[in-house]
């Protein structure tokens, strides 16, 4: 274990973040007041502190703190000796997985974490034990306050009071010391006009086009566009309703996104309850036009029957939510979209169907050529890869139990350790087991071409003379999952589909 004098002219950083209970106060001076403290602390410790990461916009996953992302590259590259927090909270409070890869990082570069109250070194079996069980504990507090804070937001929105940043058309407000809203008639009329102009036959296209033109501008763009446009026409805000749960967001870099999304829920999903603020619109009005709007695209009924060859097998990329097949009310082309808005652009059902047959015969040459020997049956491996992975699932919900017994009471410090220790050397020996079995079934797979060459031919010597049920199952019985990509203003050919098959 690292003594403090130990450190003397060691490399360090600062990562300066605000605490659940400094929530409210001024983040500047917060920080400000922080850095003084650890530059103090820095010094008693004879650490030479070369950089500095302040968190002004704390998000609550690892991916919404752009400062940490940025302190981890410099201990992963092994730029610093130390870094300096005001507690160990600060650097991983949320997310188990967060917290995990945070101090992983620190573990494995051998970098020292220093607090005013104590200096962890996490190559230290006492300090990492330590270290696990507090932020398992601020994880714990951290759920039990969210949840209270949801549990309290709820509640204010179920009174009718309106928490969010007020809409294209109101401002914020207060009734008897309530969040609410009240008309901003300057933005107003707009809304008023929107409305009426699609009750009289005009697109969101044209809407926006004559808004713009009069100079109405939209709160977080330069100018009305047809999407915008069609969101406001949809906002029951407008007659007087609260609406919560109405979309959910993937932020950036959450799943392999490249930019934040939004993804509108089912109506069935939201929460509509009666606002304290007053309607611009009329109900009357309001139906009609969401009446107009149903109308516009028909989703292919579902009446239990396969309609596409592609049902079940195509999601988007963006939110991982199934493609569908809609059709337009006065067109005969099929075409096979993501419906949550916000995510894909929309491509011929055709089209895809093509592209995913062209590539099973691509894959069918390219097996050809390989020409394999002989194959293995994988059952047995397979079954031993699930058997250890139940295993280890077991002992890692023993190692999460462990903590809590220790919170309890039921178990003291030493008996805490000693049992910790037994499960992390069994989690060892399991997670090595479990890597060489997943090794054997991956270079076993490698020897099954032939298996999946003829299962590959007898879809496509089937396929174009079946109907589209049987050409569904066909599909499906080498087609794992097909994954649809395709940028915003591209040309309808212009599409990616990653494939997933079957293991066989």
């Amino acid at each position: 274990m690292h003594k403090e004098n130990d450190m003397l002219g060691q490399t360090a950083a600062v990562y300066l973040r605000k605490s659940r209970m400094e929530e409210g106060l001024e983040t500047e001076e917060v920080l400000r007041r922080h850095r003084q403290g650890l530059d103090a602390c820095a010094r008693r410790h004879g650490l030479d502190v070369v950089d500095y990461y302040p968190e002004v916009v704390s998000g609550e996953s690892l991916y919404g703190r752009p400062e940490m992302l940025r302190l981890l590259e410099g201990v992963e590259a092994g730029r610093y000796d130390a870094v300096l927090c005001m507690d160990l909270d600060r650097l991983s409070r949320g997310r188990m997985r967060d917290q995990g890869i945070i101090l992983d990082a620190f573990k494995d570069s051998g970098t020292l974490i220093v607090t005013p109250d104590k200096v962890y070194d996490l190559s230290d079996e006492i300090d990492d034990e330590l270290a696990e069980f507090k932020t398992f504990i601020s994880r714990r507090e951290y759920k039990i306050i969210n949840k209270r804070l949801r549990r309290g937001l709820r509640q204010s929105i179920q009174d009718g009071c309106y928490v969010a940043n007020a809409p294209y058309g109101y401002k914020k407000t207060t009734i008897d010391r309530r969040p609410t809203l009240e008309p901003y008639e300057p933005e107003a009329r707009f809304v008023r006009m929107m409305f009426d102009m699609y009750v009289h036959g005009y697109g969101c296209t044209v809407i926006a086009g004559q808004v713009n033109a009069m100079g109405a501008r939209p709160h977080r763009s330069a100018a009305f566009s047809r999407s915008s446009v069609a969101q406001i026409l949809r906002n029951p805000t407008y007659i007087g309703k609260i609406v919560w749960d109405q979309k959910k967001h993937i932020k950036k870099n959450a799943k392999g996104n490249q930019k934040h999304i939004t993804i509108y829920n089912p109506r069935e999903k939201w929460t509509i309850t009666d606002g304290l603020h007053p309607p611009i619109i009329e109900k009357e009005v309001y139906d009609k036009v969401q009446e107009i709007m149903a109308g516009r695209y028909h989703p292919s009924r579902n009446d239990g029957t396969v309609k596409s060859p592609l049902v079940g097998l195509v999601k988007c990329a963006n939110c991982g939510g199934n493609m569908q097949r809609i059709f337009c009310k006065h067109g005969q082309e099929q075409y096979l979209v993501c419906v949550k808005k916000g995510c894909c652009a929309s491509a011929k059902l055709d089209l895809v169907e093509s592209r995913v047959i062209s590539h099973l015969q691509d894959v069918l040459e390219q097996i050809d050529l390989e020409q394999p020997e002989h194959h293995q049956d994988l059952g047995p491996l397979e079954d031993a890869v699930a058997g250890i992975s139940r295993e280890l699932a077991v002992v890692n919900r023993q190692k999460a139990r462990l903590h809590e017994l220790l919170e309890i009471g039921e178990y003291d410090l030493q008996t805490y350790r000693e049992r910790m220790a037994a499960v992390k050397e069994k989690l060892a020996d399991m997670e090595r087991r479990l890597a060489e079995a997943q090794l054997r079934l991956d270079q076993a797979k490698t020897h099954q071409p032939a298996v999946q060459a003829a299962k590959i031919r007898a879809v496509l010597d089937a396929y174009w003379l079946s109907d589209t049920p049987h050409k569904n199952a066909l599909l499906h019985s080498v087609v794992e999952v097909i994954t649809y990509r395709k940028e915003k203003k591209t040309k309808p050919s212009e599409l990616t589909l990653d494939f997933i098959l079957k293991s066989l």
